[in-house]
């Protein structure tokens, strides 16, 4: 989530926490009106105001600038409609963080189903851990739930939001996913670490790492995580990629695909980790060319200079 009401200071830190426990106020007062409605009509509300507000916010230029690389055969005109489809499943999913315990299942049928395409029975029957991958699609949390419901237990990489009292009680309502989460900086020993302890763990691997290295993203190259692969070829857990599709009434479809292949033998560990995250990224790739319009991409996924020089970003 943005910072609404704050922006951080140094200078004047009483003026930092003014505005984060106004942010967590206005937020609250939000989710209690939407914990008084429906689940369906709080998430088509959420999506009908922040479809309003987020092609006005600043953020927009990122939605627009990531759809043109990942959609380049398309128009502007069509582009600007997936970018509102964006807004309005950012909308939803805030609007669905009190109504997580019934979406999910905790009370009543949960309102996601579960299809799976990986015919392995050592994960059919939950025998082993895995590692999940996604994009950040449809509302991210039900491919925690969907694993849990398979029988794996799971630890979820996520970073948390700038504003510890939101992220507080973000957590709060995330609790009843029932998997652990680990901060996303220096995760790959608590990663580790949970695979040799049973535990599988999930990533969202659709985001920019800084300084990380370049792979193939829907034919652009883009700083990429190299955390599964090297994790996997480690461990020799296998990779899974996961996809959330929303559906209409906030109901949900979580997709298992079948794992990555391994790299050939006589490959190098560097030479696996490489062969696996190109992997990676062309079926994530093909997950959001699925569903652009639910792909949550408010920060820019490609390197600057190479969006520019595509003409992503106007002039």
């Amino acid at each position: 989530m943005a910072r609404l009401l704050w922006k951080g200071d140094e200078r004047f830190p009483w003026l930092t926490r003014v505005g984060q426990w106004s942010e967590v106020a206005f937020l609250r007062l939000f989710w209690w009106f939407m914990s008084l409605l429906p689940a369906q009509k709080a998430s088509a509300l959420g999506a009908r105001l922040f479809g309003w507000f987020g092609p006005r916010s600043a953020k927009h230029r990122h939605v627009v600038a990531n759809l043109r690389m990942a959609c380049s055969d398309l128009d502007d005109k069509q582009i600007q409609a997936l970018a509102r489809g964006v807004w309005r499943n950012i909308g939803s999913v805030v609007a669905e963080y009190p109504h997580l315990e019934k979406l999910v299942g905790k009370q009543g049928e949960p309102q996601f189903e579960v299809v799976c395409h990986n015919d392995d029975p050592a994960f059919r029957a939950a025998e082993r851990p895995f590692i999940f991958v996604a994009a950040h699609l449809g509302n991210l949390y039900f491919s925690a739930a969907a694993i849990r419901q398979l029988g794996f237990p799971i630890d979820l990489v996520y970073s948390p939001l700038t504003n510890p009292y939101l992220d507080a009680r973000v957590q709060d309502y995330l609790s009843v996913l029932d998997c652990g989460f680990i901060t996303k900086q220096n995760a790959l020993r608590p990663m580790l670490k949970a695979l040799k302890q049973g535990r599988s763990v999930g990533l969202h691997v659709d985001v920019r790492v800084d300084d990380g290295e370049l792979f193939p993203l829907l034919g652009e190259d883009a700083t990429t995580t190299t955390g599964p692969a090297f994790l996997s070829v480690k461990t020799g857990v296998d990779i899974v990629p996961v996809r959330t599709e929303r559906l209409p009434g906030a109901r949900f479809r979580v997709t298992f695909f079948p794992a990555l292949a391994r790299a050939p033998e006589g490959c190098s560990d560097e030479q696996a980790i490489r062969f696996m995250t190109e992997q990676m990224n062309v079926v994530i790739g093909e997950r959001i060319r699925e569903h652009p319009d639910q792909w949550m991409c408010t920060k820019r996924r490609w390197p600057k200079l190479r969006m520019r020089e595509k003409g992503a970003y106007d002039a």
